[in-house]
């Protein structure tokens, strides 16, 4: 690693040329402007198109679960109405 200051003139030496290469080209800022925008919104959207189908197995979790306690619901229904007074089961 750089010492502090050998550091400092690195990093001034390179806005420089930045700042120079822009100036003689000022094309080049939409550019890469546009270059850095492009990646940003494709990952938004994905980010974005990722929550929405997590809430959507969320929500399809949530009705499974449904689902399966009113079947066990019915199967004690069921159950409990077929053997009314079954000396053999207790908790009838």
């Amino acid at each position: 690693m750089l010492p502090p200051k050998e550091m400092h003139e690195a990093w001034k030496m390179h806005h420089e040329r930045v700042y120079n290469m822009a100036h003689d080209y000022p094309w080049l800022i939409p550019a890469l402007t546009v270059l850095h925008t492009i990646p940003v919104a494709i990952a938004i959207s994905g980010f974005y198109k990722t929550h929405r189908k997590y809430l959507e197995l969320k929500i399809e979790k949530e009705k499974t679960k449904r689902e399966a306690l009113e079947k066990v619901d019915k199967v004690e229904d069921v159950v409990k109405s077929a053997h009314p007074h079954c000396p053999r089961h207790h908790g009838c």
